[in-house]
């Protein structure tokens, strides 16, 4: 049998997975991930969920392609509603909001101090603002370029530091700061922030004042960080 090859994305997802135990993806699409697992000898129930029915029936054809339809069970559900309990849950290729909306709406994903593997395709500073507060710790960074950077989380419940305004946005330093790929994504965030920055200031509306503060803020967090060297510690 022909083994599935992954994206730089998602294999980076994969490999963070642990080889025993259960594993829910959510939002599963072609169901990728739980093919790669199963083909690679991971030991534990896998489940594929998608709150639409289309991409679930992707997700079926790949595992029946793969002869692996008997090894995973897929579920059409809105996130994690239709399951009460997984060791692993991956929730990669959403916003942050969403990310956090399905987190939320799955209680036993914090009380069974579940392992996320986290990959927003947007607002990663919203959700790791929202784990921050809600009792989860981020336990690794990573950065990977498949095309675009993308960040990948690694989280469980538990109390995690507090942030830099910088660090909301490309993650704690003490994690991400040894990343090949963090000079290139911080020269990102310092180039998209201080657009923002100039397009607040000439605006000229009352309403931006704050935002212009804010904006300004991130941006002197992000150089620091640049020009005065990661942190080690808190």
């Amino acid at each position: 049998m022909q083994l599935l090859k992954l994206s730089l994305r998602l294999e980076a997802i994969a490999r963070l997975i642990p080889s025993v135990g259960s594993v829910a993806d959510v939002g599963t699409d072609h169901g990728y991930i739980p093919v790669w697992l199963a083909q690679n000898g991971h030991e534990g129930a896998l489940f594929a969920t998608d709150i639409n029915s289309e991409p679930l029936s992707h997700a079926k054809h790949t595992a029946v392609e793969y002869g692996l339809s008997d090894r995973i069970e897929f579920h059409l559900c809105n996130g994690l509603a239709a399951l009460d309990g997984s060791d692993t849950v991956i929730i990669a290729g959403m916003g942050g909001e969403n990310i956090a909306d399905i987190i939320l709406a799955a209680p036993w994903v914090k009380e069974k101090n579940c392992l996320l593997v986290l990959q927003p395709m947007s607002k990663s500073a919203y959700l790791r603002a929202w784990l921050f507060e809600n009792g989860f710790e981020v336990l690794s960074e990573q950065l990977v370029q498949d095309g675009n950077i993308y960040e990948i989380l690694t989280v469980r419940a538990g109390k995690d530091e507090p942030y830099s305004p910088s660090e909301l946005l490309i993650g704690h330093a003490r994690l991400i700061s040894n990343s090949l790929l963090f000079e290139k994504r911080l020269r990102q965030l310092i180039s998209k922030t201080k657009r923002t920055v100039e397009g607040l200031s000439s605006s000229g509306r009352a309403e931006d004042a704050e935002r212009l503060t804010r904006a300004q803020e991130v941006l002197n967090s992000l150089q620091e960080l640049k020009y005065g060297g990661a942190p080690t510690e808190k």
